[in-house]
């Protein structure tokens, strides 16, 4: 396939053309427009969604005097697609269930009455779990990213969306919020995002700055998993590894509710393995010699600064029992060697927000942002179908 963007036609005075797929997305200028932050928008790890969606994945540029200035990838989700925490009626529903302030509101005034009525909808973004938002050059203009917005409302209204979501818009993107609520998006809190920058003193320097009490537990949580002759290193993901980390991969997904397969699993991981190659690690747990539990770390190296992404992660409950591998896994070991690595950045992610802050990160708000499209049926529409 031709790695040359497929143009669309473009609003007047705009110049945004869609690109094939992500195969064409270096060739069409993409990866210079993504920061540091941005390492789930990168060429690569968006072929990796795209083989991995199970939808449609639309990829607009913006150009400007011959060259991209901003890009939006968009994603296609019904009831169908598992990725549950980007999909924009999961999202409200799990926010009504957590009480959410803004949630009732946004049931009643854009799913009108029913999260589900806001399938199928375009996601926007990407899907990952933290900063969905556009990318932009240092000089793109806010009409420049307005104009993907806009064709991106176009492309959903045209193939029969019922909405258009950005799922995770962090606060400190203010530019993007106040652009959607001036297209008439009403917003929900969605999650918190934590990252941890890493002290230069590295791993003596954090425990330091623990409080006593933190300080104490973290030491006694290690001093558990020696006891028990648990080996946690950081390694490269590597095909022998792969059929075990899916099934700890599937062991986790089903825990919180989501559809997983081991043999998926696997595949998804022998996938990034080869895409990624030594920008993709995994902190590995070892227990008598059988691997017990993993966190896959992702590294980001643009504009000459590396930040690293914490990503997904997998154990044997029966194996771990009540041994503190979460945070060893997912969190020390990863920090140990970001910090003997020079890295500037540890992305923690969604979830466990308070236990991140308790740990030394740092967090923001992010919050759905949702339209409803005109014409979009009502819930009595659907039902009297």
């Amino acid at each position: 396939m031709s790695g040359d963007p497929v143009v669309r036609e473009a609003p007047a005075g705009a110049d945004v053309v869609r690109v094939a797929d992500a195969a064409a997305l270096p060739g069409a200028g993409w990866a210079d427009l993504a920061g540091p932050e941005d390492f789930f928008q990168t060429p690569r790890w968006l072929a990796v969604q795209e083989r991995n969606s199970g939808t449609t994945m639309d990829f607009l540029v913006r150009r400007r005097e011959g060259r991209p200035v901003a890009a939006l990838v968009t994603a296609w989700a019904d009831d169908s697609v598992p990725w549950l925490l980007a999909r924009p009626d999961a999202m409200l529903t799990r926010a009504l269930e957590d009480e959410t302030p803004e949630a009732e509101a946004r049931l009643a005034d854009v799913a009108q009455g029913d999260p589900a009525s806001l399938l199928p909808s375009l996601v926007c973004g990407g899907r990952h779990l933290g900063r969905t938002r556009p990318l932009a050059a240092p000089d793109a203009r806010p009409g420049d990213v307005e104009a993907l917005v806009a064709e991106a409302e176009r492309l959903a209204a045209g193939r029969g969306a019922a909405s258009v979501c950005f799922p995770h818009v962090d606060t400190r993107d203010a530019d993007l919020v106040e652009l959607l609520r001036g297209r008439g998006y009403r917003s929900h809190l969605s999650a918190h995002y934590a990252w941890l920058p890493i002290p230069p003193g590295g791993w003596d320097q954090f425990l330091a700055e623990m409080s006593k009490h933190r300080r104490r537990r973290v030491r006694l949580e290690r001093r558990a998993l020696t006891e028990a002759k648990v080996d946690v290193r950081i390694e490269p993901l590597t095909q022998d590894l792969v059929p075990r980390l899916g099934e700890l991969d599937c062991n986790l997904l089903r825990k919180y509710g989501n559809p997983a397969s081991p043999e998926h699993s696997a595949g998804l991981l022998s996938w990034i393995a080869e895409v990624m190659g030594d920008d993709v690690m995994v902190s590995v747990a070892r227990k008598d010699g059988s691997v017990i539990g993993f966190g896959m770390v992702l590294r980001s190296r643009a504009r000459g600064r590396e930040e690293w992404f914490g990503h997904r992660a997998g154990f044997d409950y029966d194996a771990q029992g009540k041994l503190p591998l979460y945070y060893d896994v997912l969190y020390y070991r990863v920090l140990e060697a970001a910090a003997e690595q020079g890295v500037s950045v540890l992305h923690a992610g969604i979830g466990s927000v308070e236990a991140k802050l308790a740990r030394g990160c740092l967090a923001s708000e992010e919050h759905s942002f949702l339209l409803r499209l005109p014409g979009a049926p009502t819930e009595r529409e659907r039902t009297t179908r």
